[in-house]
């Protein structure tokens, strides 16, 4: 996935502060469904984003403390 897709889902977490894989992947569409497990945690893995594990479709993203 692109950096667009990182800043759209940092951008609905600044909107919504928590939202489901599940969401995601409704507002993405199914072509990106495959990959957004992914690039959830390579976010998660540079500190982007955080949820418990482990990742499934009714896991809650969310951003970090700061």
């Amino acid at each position: 996935m692109s950096e667009p897709t990182q800043e759209l889902i940092v951008s609905a977490l600044h909107r919504r502060v928590r939202v489901s894989l599940a969401e995601f992947m409704q507002v993405l569409g199914l072509q990106f469904a495959s990959i957004l497990p992914q690039e959830i945690q390579r976010m998660k893995d540079s500190g982007l984003v955080m949820y418990e594990e482990p990742l499934g479709p009714s896991s809650v993203i969310s951003l970090p403390p700061f």
